[in-house]
């Protein structure tokens, strides 16, 4: 399932794009606003607004969002402007970029996190990480 849904953005009331549960999407995603993926998707995707992956959610693609918050399981790139957020029980493999980083207890993540407050002073951290 595909749709636009009121209510499901992560702190707004702007109309929010879903990948269902049960739904199985390949190939380039391009949302305006926020996308909530509870399904599973393969290929590229950005987000102008926020990314949600649900717990359910497998993400396996390059990703570009404002902001991105994972509850599920993200394989592949993650580039963020603002801030990510690894919930308890997520998994992330793959490169992070981001301005802000927020990591839950109990989640996984593999790979290589690279944060900065501004453009020109970037902190790269590469290692394995698994938080349990």
């Amino acid at each position: 399932m595909i749709g636009k849904k009121p209510g499901l953005g992560p702190d707004n009331n702007e109309a929010t794009s879903t990948i269902g549960e049960n739904s199985v999407l390949e190939g380039t995603f391009e949302v305006t606003g926020n996308l909530r993926v509870d399904g599973k998707f393969t290929g590229k995707l950005r987000v102008t607004e926020t990314l949600v992956v649900g717990k359910n959610g497998l993400v396996d693609a390059k990703v570009t969002a404002r902001n991105a918050v994972i509850a599920g399981t993200i394989k592949g790139d993650l580039n963020s402007s603002e801030k990510i957020t690894l919930q308890s029980g997520s998994r992330l493999e793959g490169e992070m970029v981001t301005s802000r980083l927020v990591i839950e207890e109990g989640d996984s993540f593999q790979g290589s996190c690279n944060t900065s407050q501004t453009t020109g002073g970037a902190r790269k951290t590469d290692n394995t990480f698994n938080q349990d």
